[in-house]
């Protein structure tokens, strides 16, 4: 039985049915993050992957810490969001304390699944006992009276404590794209490598990565494409912004599966 992996579907049910239905029926899946939000219909998405039960994993995104730090009273909704139905819906407590139980990152099939990145300095093992640590902290009793505390542009460090560790940790795992010349994170670059300044590094090609030898798969990135580079599979293909929704078979990465999917949203 293989696994699938899935880029950011971000409420765009009808095109995630289109790609399910490519896709083995008896096949395991592995949703990358940002399942939500944006896009015109976040609740019947979540719908869809409850209905895959015990098939079917999802990573947290930042979309969905978003989404759970506005249900705690911690931020507030943005204009383009469009979560208030999960809020509204006669379950939407169950679906918070469901999704808030969900992974910030994965091994699934000997590849590495993370919603945006990993840091240059973190191994695999490394990486998942980090994801774990805020993993912890969204499944416990009191998650939501310091949501308010995991956003911020905290750079990782690993004297960081506390709320600062975890706030870094969320960073590089769902906001990461770029890095500088001394191996930060870059908050404000979203294009595309050929559209960005040279001093920027995409992250997957930072000298000395500690996984470089091994396989990554990631969303988060719509304007990078699905870039060839050593071991590192992209998913995020901007179904959003009338790309496509993208999914891979992680026994075999090369192997992909698309749909074409309308614009939903106008990019940037």
């Amino acid at each position: 039985m293989s696994t699938y992996a899935i880029g950011d579907v971000h409420g765009c049910a009808q095109s995630l049915k289109e790609l399910l239905a490519k896709l083995p029926s008896d096949g395991n899946i592995v949703f990358i993050g940002d399942v939500v939000n944006r896009g015109p219909q976040s609740l019947e998405t979540l719908r869809i992957i409850q209905g895959l039960g015990e098939r079917a994993v999802s990573i947290l995104g930042n979309h969905e810490l978003h989404m759970l730090a506005v249900y705690a009273g911690k931020r507030e909704l943005h204009r383009k969001d469009t979560i208030k139905e999960i809020f509204d819906a006669p379950d939407g407590k169950e679906l918070m304390d469901w999704i808030r139980t969900w992974p910030m990152a994965l091994d699934v099939e000997d590849v590495l699944c993370v919603h945006a990145a990993c840091h240059w300095k973190w191994n695999k093992k490394k990486t998942l006992k980090l994801a774990h640590e805020v993993e912890n902290y969204l499944r416990s009793d009191n998650w939501q009276e310091n949501m308010g505390e995991l956003f911020g542009k905290t750079q990782w460090s690993k004297e960081l404590e506390g709320f600062k560790r975890l706030r870094a940790i969320i960073n590089v795992l769902t906001r990461t794209r770029f890095l500088t010349a001394n191996g930060e994170m870059d908050y404000d670059a979203k294009l595309s490598p050929a559209e960005t300044s040279s001093e920027l590094i995409p992250w997957f090609k930072y000298p000395d990565r500690k996984t470089a030898e091994d396989k990554v798969t990631f969303g988060h990135w719509s304007t990078l494409g699905l870039i060839e580079w050593p071991n590192i599979y992209p998913l995020d293909t901007g179904c959003l912004w009338g790309g496509a929704l993208t999914a891979r078979n992680l026994e075999n990465p090369e192997e992909i599966f698309q749909v074409k999917a309308p614009l939903y949203v106008a990019p940037f």
